[in-house]
């Protein structure tokens, strides 16, 4: 039990140590390290058929009359151009 007890306590000193060579290191360098990018947001569009939101890069167009229009799915654009 006493291994256990100091294991923990080892891995905790470890952990708050590695957060303070990186704030360290932060207030050195002057920006965030070994941070993630922060995620690329998505354009999204609401399909005019069905009314579901999708990503734009992954639209598939139909036409409506003269008109090119942005669609979710296969589906959706063959009722677009049917109607």
């Amino acid at each position: 039990m006493s291994r256990l007890a100091l294991a923990l306590v080892l891995l905790f000193v470890a952990l708050w140590l590695a957060r303070v060579l990186r704030q360290l290191a932060e207030g050195v360098f002057g920006r965030p390290v070994l941070r993630r990018p922060a995620p690329r947001v998505a354009d999204v569009v609401r399909d005019p058929v069905c009314g579901a939101w999708f990503d734009r890069r992954f639209a598939v167009t139909g036409r409506r009359g003269a008109a090119t229009v942005e669609v979710c799915s296969d589906d959706c654009r063959r009722k677009l151009e049917a109607t």
